[in-house]
Formats: C-alpha cells, structure tokens, sequence
C-alpha cells in the first residue's frame, strides 16, 4: 500500500463515493486502507479540500538569545558540565537539548581522566627505591633537575642548557633539593609507600 495518495487519486476517490461506491469498494480499487478513504472523505465534507494538513512539527525549545546566552557562559567557564551551564543560563531545553546545542556551536564534550590511586605493588616500590637512595647524598648530587621546557631549535637548546647550567652552579634551591632527598625518602618508607606531602 502506498503511503500518501497523490491529489489526482484523493479525487478519484471523492468521485466513485459520489457515484455511492463503499468505502470497501474504493479502499480495494486504491489499493489502500478503509480508514485512509475514510479519511478523505471527511476532509472533502468538512472543509471541501482535498490537500493533507501540512503539519508544522516542534518548534524550538530555546530562542536564540538563550543559546547564545548558554555559549557565551561555556565560552567563560570552559570547564562546567553541561549540567552546570543548563542551571546556570535556566535554559529551557532539556540536558540532551543543551549538549545538542553546544555540539552545534563546536563544542565537544570530554570527561576528564581519573588518576590511579597507588596499588599495593606502586606503594612496595616506591618504599624499595626510597630505601636503595636513603643513604647519602652521593646519588642525587648527580641528577639533573629541570623544568619541562622544550627548545624549538638547536641554539634555544644550547642557550637554554648553557642558562641552566649557571643557574645550578649556586643555586639555593638545588642545595636545598639535594639535601632534603633523605628526608623525602624516609617519608616514603614511613608511609608504606603512600602519597607524601612532597
């Protein structure tokens, strides 16, 4: 059975009810169910037409100075949930609406990684490598301690190792550094292992 009857079969449909067919009888000669012809008739007696209702849909939820409203509070709070920007702005949509709207405007959603709390094997050797470097300060006063700064070329490196190196030679810091390790590590092998205030 065809979906919709075009305009030419809703008229040939009025035209064999008013030659006194059934509605059985102009269901089967269309093809088509006997509420469908039903259906055209009363639109022909009511409002004498013969085209569908043209039916609009759902109009949207939100007026454009609410979602540009929703954008400009993500835009300043990057990181709120949606679930926050939707309280904050009283957005009327739902939550999936408010995430349909930023995705709109190129947001992308992400959930943050969670940390790994320390197992029983990390907490083990954490206390084993603390216990290995607890003594003396001969071990670390050969490590190099640096920031995460990385040199685009080859002469910001030289110059960046060539300050680093000056900045080591005397550094307060660095004396300190090195000799609060034990400290450090005996915290570590106190604690069994777990997370320390340094």
């Amino acid at each position: 059975m065809p979906r919709h009857l075009s305009e030419a079969q809703r008229a040939r449909a009025i035209a064999k009810l008013e030659e006194n067919w059934s509605l059985t009888e102009v269901a089967a000669e269309l093809n088509v169910s006997k509420s469908c012809i039903f259906y055209i008739k009363k639109r022909w007696q009511g409002e004498q037409r013969l085209q569908r209702t043209i039916r609009q849909g759902i109009g949207k939820v939100s007026t454009e100075n609410e979602d540009n409203t929703l954008v400009e509070f993500i835009n300043h709070n990057p990181f709120e949930t949606a679930v926050k920007a939707r309280e904050e702005t009283l957005f009327p949509g739902s939550l999936r609406t408010t995430q349909r709207r930023l995705k709109q405007c190129g947001f992308k959603n992400c959930v943050a990684t969670h940390k790994m709390l320390l197992t029983e094997e990390h907490k083990q050797r954490r206390v084993q490598f603390a216990n290995e470097f607890l003594q003396g300060n001969e071990f670390w006063n050969n490590v190099m301690f640096s920031d995460e700064k990385t040199p685009t070329n080859r002469d910001q490196l030289w110059e960046s190792i060539e300050n680093a190196w000056e900045e080591l030679v005397d550094s307060y810091d660095m004396r300190t550094l090195i000799a609060s390790m034990p400290r450090r590590l005996e915290n570590i092998v106190a604690s069994n292992g777990c997370a320390i205030k340094y």
